[in-house]
Parts: C-alpha cells; sequence; structure tokens
C-alpha cells in the first residue's frame, strides 16, 4: 500500500477518538458563518479536482444560505449537517467536517515542533496496543496462511511484526489476507507488503494531484525477506476502505491475488485535514491514486471481487477455492 500522508496528515484515519465535553456551548450565528465561509474556500483551493471543489463549495454556502445548519446548537450538531451537505454533493466518502478540539490543536502546532515520523496513528500509544492492526495470525488447515489485518500501519516502528507474520506464513501452500471491515491507515516506507507478492520496482500507483502528477508508487527495493509465490487470496466487504484497498486494488491489478467478498467501499482518493477555527477541522481530499498510465481507481465503485459471496461466507469460499488448486 502507498503512503496514505502524502501532504499533512494520513488518508482516513479514522481511528481517533476525541473526547468531547459532556455539554457544548451555543455556536454564535456570527461563527457558524465563518467556519462555512472558511471551509467553502478551503475546499475551492484545494480540491483534487479543481471545478468539483467550486462546485462543492457553492453549494455549501446556497444550502446555508437555505437554511440548512438552523438546527446546528452546537459544533457536533454543525459537523454532521455540513458532512453530510459536503457528501452527498461530492460522493467523496474524504470529505467531511469533524468536531475535534485536539486534533485542531495538533494541525496548528509549527511543523519544525514535531519530530519526523511520530505521528499519531503510526507512533501513537493505540498502534502498539492495536499490534499494528495484525489481528490473527493462523495456519488454517491444509497448511493455509492467514493473516487478518483490521487496519493498515506499517512504519519504522511497525516493521518487524510484519517480517514476523510474513516469516510465520513463509511455507504455506496459499495465504488468505483478511481485510474485511478493514478501514485502511497507511505506512510510511512504502508498498513494502505489495512487495513480498510482487517483484521489486513495480509500478503500483499514480498519484495525481491538483496540478497534475505527485508520484509513482512502486514496490520498494530494499525489501531481503523471502517473496511469498504461493497463491495469495484476498477478503474485502463493504466495510473494506482507503489503504486496505489499495492493496486489494493492486495486487488484483497485477493479477497477483484472487478477491474474495463484496464490493468494498470506494475510497480511493488521499486526504489532508484542514483546521477551520479552534473546534473544527475539514477533511479534503488533495490527491487521487489511479493505475498508472490510466484514469482507473477504485474511488466511488469500490474493489470488485473476483468471487462475489454472501457476508460471512468470504473465507469458506477462499479454503475451497484453495482446496481445488492444483
Amino acid at each position: 500500500m502507498y503512503n496514505m500522508k502524502p501532504l499533512l496528515v494520513l488518508l482516513a484515519i479514522t481511528l481517533i477518538a476525541n473526547a468531547a465535553p459532556a455539554q457544548q456551548q451555543p455556536v454564535p450565528a456570527k461563527e457558524m458563518e465563518t467556519a462555512l465561509t472558511t471551509i467553502a474556500a478551503l475546499v475551492k483551493d484545494h480540491y483534487v479536482f479543481k471545478e468539483k471543489g467550486a462546485q462543492t463549495a457553492q453549494h455549501l454556502l446556497s444550502q446555508y444560505r437555505q437554511g440548512a445548519f438552523r438546527s446546528a446548537g452546537n459544533w457536533e450538531a454543525f459537523d454532521s449537517i455540513a458532512t453530510a451537505l459536503l457528501r452527498n454533493f461530492a460522493h467523496d466518502g474524504h470529505l467531511y467536517v469533524r468536531y475535534g478540539p485536539g486534533i485542531v490543536k495538533e494541525l496548528r502546532a509549527p511543523a519544525d515542533t514535531a519530530q519526523q515520523g511520530e505521528d499519531v496513528f503510526h507512533y501513537g500509544p493505540d498502534a502498539e496496543k492495536n499490534n499494528f492492526g495484525f489481528h490473527a495470525l493462523e495456519i488454517l488447515e491444509g497448511n493455509t496462511g492467514y493473516i487478518h489485518l483490521s487496519e493498515i500501519n506499517i512504519s519504522a516502528k511497525s516493521l518487524p511484526v510484519l517480517y514476523a507474520a510474513m516469516q510465520f506464513v513463509a511455507h504455506t501452500q496459499a495465504l488468505v489476507i483478511d481485510l474485511r471491515d478493514n478501514g485502511g491507515g497507511g505506512s510510511e516506507v512504502g508498498a513494502v507488503l505489495e512487495s513480498y507478492f510482487l517483484p521489486k520496482d513495480v509500478p503500483l500507483l499514480e498519484v495525481q494531484g491538483r496540478n497534475g502528477p505527485l508520484e509513482t508508487v512502486k514496490t520498494v527495493p530494499w525489501l531481503l525477506q523471502e517473496k511469498y509465490r504461493q497463491p495469495l487470496y484476498i477478503l474485502v466487504n463493504k466495510g473494506t476502505a482507503s489503504a486496505a484497498e489499495a492493496l486489494a486494488f493492486t495486487l488484483q491489478a497485477h493479477k497477483r491475488a484472487v478477491i474474495i467478498g463484496q464490493p468494498s467501499a470506494g475510497g480511493a482518493h488521499m486526504n489532508t485535514w484542514y483546521p477551520v477555527n479552534a473546534s473544527i477541522y475539514v477533511s479534503i481530499s488533495t490527491a487521487a491514486p489511479v493505475l498508472p498510465g490510466t484514469t482507473t481507481s477504485w474511488e466511488q465503485r469500490g474493489v470488485q471481487p473476483d468471487h462475489v459471496t454472501a457476508p460471512g461466507a468470504e473465507l469458506t469460499t477462499a479454503r475451497q477455492l484453495i482446496h481445488k488448486q492444483p
């Protein structure tokens, strides 16, 4: 998977919880109007597709003038209304407003006060507590490896965990990676997991920015661990999103993995968080990954399984397919 943090923040780090005060004070109308104007300007100036950004910003302001925010008594109610309006118009799950004074404070901190790499998602206390997303690791009947990833969290700190997991399944006859309900995350050290299944320096995704290409994501050249060359099966469902979708999508595109389950969430865009005021911030899609040389991505449509199953039948189907393989 690619770096989900190309600019300021990770793509869809929805794992950070902000403790809201028990009762928020009502928001003065003037503050609300200022916040709406700020959000609209940020969307217009930073959304990855210029025309769509301008249209979305205009829609938000138009809805405000028509009274869409009359029921917003506090910032949490405000963010719910704003998010619904943005998403319903733009059909972009990475476009949202959130109440989060703690995150706003982090976003406003001077860049030179932050240690390189010490972001909350990769290096915060919850990263280790969640075992960097490695939720389960098993050898199933028939010498089938099984890795359940609850999030994508690959960094210099978590690489030893990835190495150990892949070593554990190194001698299996087939491997199942379970990405069901994996909401994403990212890798700050490149497409390491994909590199276990493909040669080095293989172009995976081209990241398009507002003003043209930003980078081409490739498999890493420095992975010294043994490649996994046996059949690979990836389980997905509607809860599979963002970086988890990128993993499934790229390996499917290179015909290296068989995808099983239901279409995934369809969240391909890469987002940046911008502070609006002391209470809220806005997430804006600022980059769009596509297959190199194409306009093809999983945005809105999701990763389409090679074998569609009913919810809950994904692993059984994978094992049946493995049993039939030569």
